[in-house]
Formats: structure tokens, sequence, C-alpha cells
């Protein structure tokens, strides 16, 4: 059956709650001849005795790694996989009601993306070589936001087709942002409001450097893509000369961005003052993360709420105003 040419390529770092549950129903599902997952150095290794027996999974681990960087970890993965077709699935994803005609058919000139929300926009069915052609996810991209409309970007610009799977093609488990975006090992309480709020501000700023990062430096299948050697079985280590560096003045730039960007968000201020306030007490991201301190606490609990009084009772009379339409 010409859909058994395949992949499922699904990474997981610190989600292996979402992995156990997933995995399952992707081994369900008939239509693939490969599972690769890639274990992007989680703090406790995704155990293979923990997963479906199935042949078709085949189990691989990136050591060494300290930030979650989706680009590299899926161009990897990849780079593994052995089928003509790629079905991108997250750790908390499944193909649910995705019609396996779609998966049997010559896709080489369309590429079909998840459609909805929770996560399913990332999703995607693309022919191997299709993928291929515009050098797969762009590598200097970081954290979490636009890599996926880079990616779109990049195939439009080659004349590829893009359609939307339905709603329902894709499954996916339900959580809070900050889950998504921290990578943090997955707890069973929902998140607050102030790790709802700081993960949003990541999020934000981090998906606008990408967009600015992605405008400075285009990538394009000329651009070389991260090399790894084993160093256990089933163990790869990143060769550090081989990671992508955007040049210096780019890099400050960024991080300025991010740091403007994060700040003002998470607490509520004019990004002018963000770039007025001394670095030492707005710091930039280190290692995909700001330092919270008390102070910063404090602020968020008190006075950005205080400051944002005007706003609600704004919004309130706005609601009010619908109603007596």
């Amino acid at each position: 059956m010409r859909g058994l040419d395949l992949s499922v390529i699904t990474v997981c770092m610190n989600r292996q709650a979402h992995l156990l549950q997933t995995a399952q129903r992707v081994a369900a599902w008939p239509y693939h001849c490969e599972h690769m997952i890639l274990d992007w150095s989680s703090h406790q290794p995704v155990d293979r005795s923990q997963l479906p027996d199935d042949p078709r999974i085949r189990l691989e681990r990136v050591d060494g790694e300290t930030r979650w960087n989706l680009c590299r970890a899926y161009n990897f993965a990849v780079h593994l996989s052995r089928g003509a077709k790629l079905l991108k699935l997250d750790a908390d994803c499944w193909p649910d009601q995705l019609d396996p005609s779609i998966c049997c058919d010559e896709i080489s000139s369309v590429c079909w993306f998840g459609s909805g929300p929770d996560g399913r926009l990332g999703q995607f069915l693309i022919a191997r070589k299709t993928f291929e052609a515009v050098g797969g996810f762009n590598e200097t991209l970081l954290g979490y936001g636009f890599d996926d409309k880079d990616l779109k970007a990049r195939l439009l610009s080659c004349d590829f087709s893009i359609r939307e799977l339905p709603l329902k093609a894709i499954g996916v488990i339900q959580h809070s942002i900050h889950d998504r975006v921290s990578r943090d090992e997955l707890r069973q309480a929902s998140s607050s409001a102030y790790e709802h709020s700081l993960s949003f501000a990541l999020r934000r700023a981090t998906a606008m450097s990408n967009r600015v990062s992605a405008a400075y430096c285009p990538w394009t299948i000329h651009r070389a893509l991260s090399t790894y050697r084993n160093n256990s079985p089933n163990g790869w280590v990143a060769d550090q000369g081989s990671l992508p560096a955007l040049a210096p003045a780019i890099s400050a730039e960024l991080e300025r961005l991010r740091r403007q960007t994060f700040w003002s968000r998470f607490l509520e201020l004019p990004e002018l003052h963000v770039k007025l306030l001394p670095v030492k007490l707005l710091p930039p991201d280190r290692d995909g993360r700001f330092p919270i301190r008390w102070w910063h606490r404090l602020y968020w609990h008190s006075l950005r709420r205080i400051f944002r009084c005007p706003v609600d009772l704004l919004a309130c009379f706005k609601g009010w105003g619908k109603r007596f339409r």
C-alpha cells in the first residue's frame, strides 16, 4: 500500500505524560511504516519499555540540549526517519479522523497543515523531498512561535500548494500555554494566572524575535543543517561547531527585542519604558529563560493590577454596551 511509505515524526522534551498516551493511538493507526520518536534531552529519558509494543516505533535520543529548539530537533528527526512522506505530530497529537487516502495519494506538490486550536496548526503532512527542497525548518529560530509560518512562507515561495487538514483530522491533548511553552515536566494541576501571563509573554517575545530573525537571515536549501554524532547505540550529541550562528550585531538586536517584548507584555509596561529602564532591573533572557526576581513577582501581583484597573473598567463598560444594543 502506497500509504505505508509514511513516517510519523515526534519529538519529545519532558512530555512523557503526553507521549505515553498519544503513542498508543499512533500505534493503532495502520497507515504508516514507522513512528520516529526523538527524545530531545528530557530530564528523565523516554523509556522504550513504556511505549507500545509496536515494531514500527524507533526511539532515539539527543543528549546535552539545555533548551527546546523545535527547528533543530525536527530537522534531525526527519534526517533519522526513512519514509518518503512525513507526518509531523507533536507529543500531544495523534491522527484522529485523518483521511487515509490523503496519506496514500501523491503529495509532492501539496503540503497539508493542521487547522484549528490547541497546537494543530504546527502539524503537517508533507513529502520528504518537498520538506528538503526548502531546507527544512529554519534553525536560526529559537524558542516557541513562528517556525510553522516561516516554513509555510518558504514553501509558498517555491510554488508548493498549502492546504488545510480538517479540524478533526488531528487529535490534541488540551493543556495550558504554560505547559506548551515552559518545557518543564508536566504537572497535574492547571496553570495559574501568573504562569499563564509569564508563558504568554515568553511566547510573544520569541515569536516576535523569530519573525525578525527570519527576515534578517532567510533560510534556504543552501544553509547547512546542524550535525550530530553517536555517543551511544541510540544516542546522539550535537557537533557544536555545526550549530547555526547569527552575526553578533543581529543576535544583540534580537536579544534587545525579546527583552522589550517580554517585559512589556509580562509586566504590562510601555515598551519605551522597558527600553529606558536599567538592564539589571529588567534583564535579557539567558538560555531561553528570563530571570524572574521577587520584585518582578511583587509588581505583577500588586502595582500591575492597580494600573490596569482603568482598562478593566473600560472593558466592563464595553461589555455592558453590547448588552444594551
